[in-house]
This record gives C-alpha cells, sequence and structure tokens, in this order.
C-alpha cells in the first residue's frame, strides 16, 4: 500500500512540474540576437576554457533575468552621470543613453548564448534565495547607432563577501567585439 501510494503521489508531483518545464523552456525573449553577441563575448571574455579542460569544469550558472546596477541606484547617483564619468571619452552619449532606457525594466534571457562552456539559467526565484556560488547577471546592452559600440553590466557572485560588478565597453573592428575598457563598479 505504501508503495502504490508513493507511486500515486509521485505521478501527481511529476504532472504538475513537467508543464511547468516545459513553459519555460517556451519562453521567447524579447533581447534581440545582437545583444546576445555582446553576452558571448563579455563572458568569453570572463570564463576562457580550453575544449580538453570542460569536463573538469561546473556549468557556468546565468540568472535568468536581466539586471541593473542596484548598488548605484540604492546610493542615489544616476547611473547616466556615473557611466559618463567612468567612460569619459571613450563612450558616445547614444550608448549611454540606449543602455539607461534598456535597463529600466528587467527581461527574460533564454537559452541563445554562444559559449565555448556549459552553462545553466537559473530562475530569478531560485538565485534570490540562494545567491548561488559562481553564479552572473548581465544587463541589457546598450548600443550607438552605429551598432559598433556597446555597454553592458556583469554581476559575478563567488561567495558570501565574494563577489563584483563591472561595466564592459565593447567595440566592433573588423574581427568582431573586443572589451575596449572595462570599469569596476563594486567589490564585495
Amino acid at each position: 500500500m505504501k508503495f502504490f501510494m508513493t507511486a500515486v503521489i509521485s505521478a501527481l508531483l511529476a504532472a504538475q512540474v513537467v508543464p511547468a518545464r516545459s513553459q519555460r523552456a517556451d519562453v521567447r525573449s524579447n533581447i534581440p540576437a545582437k545583444e546576445y553577441a555582446i553576452y558571448s563575448v563579455v563572458i568569453g571574455n570572463m570564463y576562457k576554457v580550453s575544449s580538453d579542460s570542460q569536463s573538469e569544469v561546473n556549468p557556468l550558472l546565468i540568472d535568468d533575468r536581466t539586471v541593473k546596477n542596484y548598488f548605484a541606484a540604492m546610493a542615489g547617483k544616476d547611473e547616466g552621470k556615473i557611466l559618463k564619468q567612468e567612460f569619459s571619452s571613450v563612450i558616445s552619449q547614444e550608448t549611454i543613453d540606449d543602455y539607461v532606457a534598456k535597463n529600466a525594466k528587467s527581461y527574460q534571457l533564454t537559452k541563445s548564448f554562444n559559449l565555448k562552456l556549459e552553462y545553466v539559467l537559473i530562475p530569478k526565484e531560485e538565485s534570490d534565495l540562494s545567491n548561488l556560488v559562481g553564479s552572473i547577471s548581465l544587463s541589457r546592452v546598450g548600443f550607438d547607432s552605429s551598432g559598433k559600440q556597446a555597454l553592458v553590466y556583469i554581476r559575478d557572485y563567488c561567495g558570501p563577501l565574494c563577489g563584483g560588478g563591472n561595466y564592459m565597453l565593447l567595440v566592433k573592428n573588423r574581427h568582431g567585439w573586443i572589451v575596449k575598457k572595462r570599469v569596476n563598479s563594486w567589490v564585495s
């Protein structure tokens, strides 16, 4: 009888879990492919992995929603002004304005990253509850009108009192996107 009840309860639970997972898999992102190209370059630069060492590396955990730099807001600072000051003459005002406008709200990320390492998207509820060690969060990407300059914020959490937030300015040359300047926003 115990076995029968366990089987029935397991079947009922599975029936509730499976549809939720398949609905999540069908989520479409409003984030264009050019932003995922920037994410892939930035993550690739942060986590260089050779093909032989991939089997020894745990999957990278990525929050499934975009974020902004909450520390700037908590300090009562205008993020646009901070960016202009930190990147001075190397960034266009268009890039800053696009970045700020896109990051006014959070967006759903999808498994559209082109990475050489394994990764898993973590639902916001899970990452908020546990602040998963080894997780990263990404902002939306701001571009200039020519599409040759991009700005992104990335938060890296590596454990209690271990983490940081960085802005990265990228430029597109004939070889592709490269990180031109990295500005540390906060560190713990």
